[in-house]
């Protein structure tokens, strides 16, 4: 069984990588209209960059061995 603080950790890398599938779909429906392009921009960018903490996060944590796959 996973930690809470293990398994809240890969609960958002899972919820942040769907939500980043989604925006390519919100920016296709929204090619008409450059206000709601740049918002689905903007927080594709963020939500990039929340990933990118989050992988960084994960790494840490299995290379201080406080994440194991048994």
């Amino acid at each position: 069984m996973l930690k809470n603080v293990n398994y809240n950790l890969l609960e958002t890398i899972t919820i942040v990588s769907r939500s980043l599938y989604r925006y390519d779909t919100y920016l296709h429906d929204a090619e008409n209209s450059k206000s709601s392009r740049e918002l689905w921009t903007t927080i594709k960018t963020q939500r990039e960059k929340e990933l990118s903490m989050l992988l960084k996060e994960l790494k840490i944590q299995i290379d201080s061995g406080l994440l194991t796959l048994k």
